[in-house]
C-alpha cells in the first residue's frame, strides 16, 4: 500500500513539475538540450539531481525517439515538433536549423525543408 501511494504522489509531482516548467512538454525537452550542450559551470560540485528530473529526462528521451520514429517514417519532422522548436527559437528558421544540424542524426537533410512560417 505504502509503495502504491508513494508512486502516485511521484507521478503528481511529475506531471506538476513538468507542466509548470512549460505548457509544452517538447518546448522543454528542447531548451534541456540547448541547456545541457552549454559550457559546464566553473563549481567544482557536480550537478545534483533530483528523481523529478530523472523522470522528466526519461520523458524526454521518449519524446525524442516518438519524434526520431517519425522522422523515419515519413522523412520530415512532425508538424507539433516543429512548432515547438519555432516556439523556443522565436520563430527564427537559421536557428532552428542550426539545431536540428548540431543536434540530429541526417540533420542537414531534414533542416532543408524546415520553415517557421506555417499556413
Amino acid at each position: 500500500m505504502k509503495t502504491s501511494m508513494s508512486m502516485i504522489i511521484i507521478f503528481f509531482v511529475t506531471f506538476f513539475a513538468i507542466s509548470a516548467s512549460s505548457l509544452n512538454p517538447e518546448e522543454d525537452c528542447i531548451q534541456r538540450n540547448i541547456d545541457r550542450s552549454q559550457p559546464p559551470s566553473l563549481s567544482l560540485e557536480p550537478p545534483k539531481t533530483s528523481k523529478v528530473e530523472a523522470v522528466v529526462d526519461k520523458l524526454c528521451g521518449d519524446m525524442a525517439r516518438a519524434v526520431m520514429f517519425s522522422v523515419r517514417i515519413t522523412g520530415k519532422f512532425p508538424s507539433h515538433y516543429v512548432k515547438s522548436m519555432c516556439n523556443v527559437f522565436g520563430n527564427d528558421d537559421k536557428k532552428v536549423k542550426e539545431y536540428v544540424v548540431k543536434k540530429w542524426l541526417g540533420g542537414s537533410k531534414l533542416a532543408s525543408s524546415l520553415s517557421c512560417a506555417f499556413p
